[in-house]
């Protein structure tokens, strides 16, 4: 069988000497925009072993080095930005702690441009690095641009069925089958079509090879009765961790746990609606998404304090409020907002927003929702990843369970994060009845079939627009 994986050391070696590499370019590249540096080479000497250090810190902590390479799917690659962030923090606080005087080197400022100059690097390269490697993997069978569009599947069982799918789909342009999964650990390692099959005992082994291949579903392809309790098992696993469930022969059903049989029914009579950007644009957006929300975060700060205090002065209650919301992979998150309304106003149940006539509105918060302030705490949502700049906006249980009765098609939706704003709010307004929420739905996913960089930056322009020109939305 041709080698389709690389060892985890390998991985970990690559990505250790890349970070050096970057460390050791940043200090070439201070010099060279500084000019001559009163002992630079006991600078770089002891910034080259600090980097080792810290580099070996940061992977091991983010697990950066588990991604298997022909398999990953490229959301993984997040782990780099969070491992450069650790890796600039060590060695912060190595200047910071006065480690170079030691040494007879007096902390300043080139020292600090060449942190930030470490950072851009090391994520830059790793970043660049990791996708040329998957490129030359995929160069010898199909193209990456091929690949990022399937979704990656690994099929349950060993069947004459399961196989029997595996072949029917080799060729489908839709799916990517990575290999087999079985609860036999007998069958662990065995090779069936040049595939490899992966036994699990429990929930952990299930969610160490979802990290470790990258399949973001799992097809039953036979519903053997002997099997189901095991299949449900499985499916319940799935449902906790995020992972999609397609079940043969119309896997165009791909679905998350939960739904009824009723709606699965009905949504086996339409297309399913796959995510339109690709493995590397989903990448590039969280990574944007962190670093902005992380920056506005700071900047809007003083605007953060001022909301704060103008709510606790009003009526002395809290000034965050929060609230469940379902999220990715249908995951349950607590949205965080400038509380606009009474404490007391959801006291008889739930209840929408009808403008700014609403009663439960308080003079502070009136101004904030007609401002929009209100949304700013959800940058800290998006900054930990619970939400994106744009996406769909997310809803309560209560409403989405009266929406999935009338089309299930929403959980489409869950395959991407929530937004702070979002297509359908440009288009069709806040929504206060079902008649408009089901609007939305169409809005929502058409987004999610042509979602790209250039749409995002065409709705995140709109909305600011808006804003500037204080139409209602």
């Amino acid at each position: 069988m041709k080698q389709q994986y690389a060892h985890n050391t390998s991985i970990f070696l690559l990505d250790m000497a890349t970070s050096v590499a970057a460390s050791v370019f940043a200090a070439l590249l201070t010099r060279a925009l500084m000019g001559e540096i009163l002992g630079f080479s006991k600078i770089i000497g002891i910034w080259v072993a600090v980097s080792i250090v810290a580099s070996a810190i940061c992977f091991a902590t983010t697990g950066s080095y588990k991604i298997v390479i022909r398999h990953s799917t490229l959301k993984s690659i997040n782990k780099y930005f969070i491992a450069a962030v650790i890796k600039e923090a060590i060695l912060a606080l190595v200047i910071v702690c006065g480690l170079y005087r030691a040494f007879g080197i007096q902390a300043n400022a080139p020292q600090y441009f060449t942190l930030i100059f470490d950072f851009m690097l090391t994520l830059m390269s790793l970043i660049l690095i990791r996708v040329a490697i998957i490129n030359g993997y995929d160069s010898a069978g199909r193209s990456y641009a091929d690949q990022v569009e399937k979704i990656s599947v690994i099929v349950y069982g060993t069947s004459n069925k399961a196989i029997a799918t595996v072949t029917r789909l080799t060729t489908s342009p839709n799916y990517n089958i990575i290999g087999f999964l079985s609860p036999e650990k007998s069958h662990n390692g065995q090779i069936i079509h040049d595939l490899k099959v992966w036994s699990y005992e429990n929930e952990a082994d299930v969610v160490d090879l979802r990290n470790k291949l990258g399949f973001e579903c799992i097809l039953f392809a036979d519903h053997d009765e002997l099997e189901q309790e095991k299949q449900d098992a499985l499916s319940m696993i799935c449902l906790h961790n995020g992972i999609h469930v397609l079940n043969a022969p119309k896997i165009a059903e791909a679905k998350f746990g939960g739904l009824s049989q009723e709606a699965i029914k009905e949504v086996a009579n339409t297309e399913m609606v796959i995510d339109g950007m690709s493995g590397f644009g989903r990448i590039t957006k969280r990574l944007v998404d962190c670093g902005l929300s992380g920056m506005l975060l700071i900047v809007f700060s003083p605007l953060f304090l001022i909301c704060f205090l103008a709510i606790k002065l009003s009526d002395r209650g809290p000034a965050i409020y929060k609230q469940e919301r379902i999220g990715r992979f249908g995951r349950p998150f607590n949205i965080y907002k400038f509380r606009s309304m009474r404490t007391d106003a959801e006291a008889a149940g739930p209840a929408l927003y009808s403008g700014d006539d609403d009663p439960r509105l308080t003079k502070v918060g009136k101004f904030l929702r007609q401002h929009h302030l209100d949304e700013l705490p959800q940058l800290w949502n998006v900054f930990i990843g619970d939400m994106a700049f744009i996406g769909w906006r997310p809803e309560r249980k209560f409403y989405i369970d009266q929406i999935m009765e009338h089309d299930p098609r929403y959980y489409y939706l869950y395959q991407i994060r929530p937004g702070v704003t979002s297509y359908s709010t440009l288009k069709n307004g806040y929504t206060d009845t079902m008649e408009k929420m089901l609007r939305r739905l169409e809005f929502d996913l058409y987004y999610l079939r042509h979602r790209s960089w250039w749409f995002d930056i065409k709705i995140l322009f709109a909305t600011f627009m808006n804003i500037v020109f204080g139409k209602k939305f």
